[in-house]
């Protein structure tokens, strides 16, 4: 099965979020790559539900459609019908003319899954009027239908045999309205894309949001024409992207002569099938309208939720809808558009056959679990119900079993019970205590340098005046010396002998000379490096002092966190 759902591994930070979303369990895999905790999508057993899509913030989960591949076959001259979701209307504005654009761009028969849909709602009902059949479970939803054909084999009895309205559009397009070009879907939904799939009826999955992204890429501006689709005009089909829609469509017809039961979402919808496997037959209802999306099609995974309108926007978009259409019903107590149907429609045209796809589950057992609870310091009963789900499992239990079966890894778990937190946190208080008294004495030392470089400085300066002196002796007994060769001169041979002294008085006038420059010399670089150690010693300090205002702030953090979690 085509994998849709991608990793950007590189921008995963192991938060968990898609653990945490994803009604399947071994779907994601945790794991450390490169010393970093990572979480990736396993796309075998993947159903597409796109709950990751939403819940990553970090850019991890993409999914791929058919978007590209659409453009680059229309460009090179492919014949390229399609069918556009109902839920246009809420994600684009001006959807009209974006209709209108696609035309432009060579598309050649444009229909309205409202009809598919109204297709779908005729089919059911006409189903389940010559079949009487044991319940069943709508599947308009691919992302359900992956779930039951992968991991709920059981329920494939139970599964609607009629079309998703997409799928009714595509066989109606094909067999009725003879169009043999290929066929793309504009589409919500990132796992239609293996409806699709499995059924060969429709070549292109577009989304809307990638449909967004490419128009924006490509500076496309919109045709002040609006368009129109090729398809007549239909009835509430339209109402399919709400939730339960199904379920008002086929009520608006036969009222409440079968019981309709709904539900929808992420957190529910999978769970609720789960009861619903496990539910004797005569407790359920006879139709099941069950949808992946909380918000429906509306909202699907493949929309562009961060320029989307609001819930109650949409609300009042498709009650508009229903409004109109109820006004000016034609179509009541069964009338004209289904008999229409009922000529021209071949009921079994709009059936599908479930081919099951099960995928091998991984099993830990009792004593694998036992053995990683002790791996995590969970001794006791207590430890092992703190169910915090920073891990993204619902219970310690769970998070145990993922670990035991290769999914997960302890690092996950935050291990600790909150006693164990409380004797951390107040260790940590004593360590940052006995930090600060140890910061406290570098503190000390360093102004003890300080002050002894102050010390040294006083002394240096002290001997430069000392050098100042004997540079002014050295001079005087090189003045002596001069005056000393000037008498011996005078006085001929008799001087001869003074003549000997005036030299040597000289190389000592030269000697103290050079002694004196060196002493500067050494002076001046030893004021250098004094003033350079002051430099450094207080740029240690400064740093000493704001990380010891760091760890005051942190301890007194913590303090409060501790009377906030524990205190009486």
């Amino acid at each position: 099965m085509r994998s849709l759902i991608t990793n950007q591994l590189e921008n995963c930070v192991g938060c968990n979020r898609c653990v945490r979303i994803c009604p399947i369990d071994e779907a994601n895999v945790t794991s450390v790559r490169d010393g970093r905790i990572i979480v990736e999508a396993d796309t075998s057993q993947c159903i597409a539900c796109g709950a990751c899509l939403h819940a990553c913030h970090h850019g991890s989960r993409h999914y791929e459609d058919d978007t590209e591949r659409f453009f680059q076959d229309l460009s090179a001259g492919a014949s390229i019908s399609m069918f556009v979701a109902p839920a246009i209307r809420t994600n684009f504005p001006d959807w009209e003319r974006v209709i209108s654009w696609l035309r432009s761009r060579g598309v050649k028969f444009i229909y309205d899954v409202s009809l598919g849909a109204d297709i779908c709602t005729w089919a059911h009902i006409r189903y389940i009027q010559k079949n009487n059949p044991a319940p069943i479970m709508s599947q308009p939803c691919p992302a359900i239908v992956s779930y039951v054909l992968m991991h709920k084999n059981e329920l494939i009895p139970y599964l609607s045999p009629v079309h998703s309205p997409m799928l009714c559009t595509a066989v109606f397009m094909r067999k009725y309205e003879n169009v043999t070009s290929k066929i793309a879907a504009l589409s919500p939904c990132v796992a239609k894309a293996h409806e699709f799939e499995d059924t060969q009826l429709v070549d292109y999955n577009v989304t809307f949001k990638n449909l967004a992204e490419y128009m924006k890429a490509n500076r496309v501006g919109l045709p002040e024409a609006k368009g129109s689709f090729d398809s007549y005009a239909s009835g509430l089909g339209a109402l399919y992207p709400m939730p339960g829609g199904l379920k008002e469509c086929v009520e608006h017809y036969i009222g409440k002569s079968i019981r309709i039961d709904k539900s929808e979402g992420i957190h529910k919808v999978f769970k609720d099938i789960d009861v619903y496997a496990n539910t004797n037959d005569k407790f359920k209802p006879a139709l099941f309208d069950v949808l992946n999306c909380e918000e429906g099609c509306n909202v699907g995974t493949g929309c562009d939720l961060q320029h989307h309108l609001d819930i109650f926007d949409i609300g009042h978009l498709m009650n508009n809808t229903r409004q109109s259409v109820i006004a000016n019903d034609k179509w009541k107590n069964l009338d004209a558009l289904f008999e229409t149907f009922d000529k021209r429609l071949n009921l079994n045209d709009f059936f599908r056959i479930y081919k099951p796809k099960p995928v091998p589950h991984l099993s830990a057992s009792r004593e694998d679990i036992e053995k990683v609870f002790v791996q995590l310091n969970k001794n006791d009963h207590e430890s092992r119900i703190i169910d915090c789900g920073a891990c993204g499992c619902d219970t310690c239990a769970e998070m145990a079993e993922r670990v035991a079966k290769g999914v997960d890894i302890p690092q996950s778990c935050l291990k600790k019970s909150y006693e164990d937190i409380k004797i951390d946190n107040e260790n940590n208080i004593t360590y940052y205590e006995t930090l600060l008294l140890d910061i406290t004495g570098i503190k000390d030392i360093t102004a003890d340098i300080v002050k002894k470089t102050g010390e040294i400085k006083t002394s240096l300066d002290s001997y430069s005046n000392m050098v100042d002196n004997v540079e002014g002796i050295a001079k005087s007994i090189n003045l002596i010396s001069l005056n000393a060769s000037i008498e011996a001169a005078r006085a001929g041979k008799q001087g001869k002998a003074f003549s000997i002294v005036a030299e040597e008085v000289r190389k000592l006038a030269k000697r103290s000379a050079e002694s004196v420059e060196s002493t500067r010399h050494a002076t001046s670089n030893a004021s250098t490096l004094t003033a350079n150690i002051n430099e450094l010693v207080s740029s240690i300090n400064e740093n000493i002092n704001e990380t010891y205002e760091n760890i005051s702030t942190i301890s007194e953090n913590t303090k409060h966190a501790l009377d906030f979690l524990f205190g009486d």
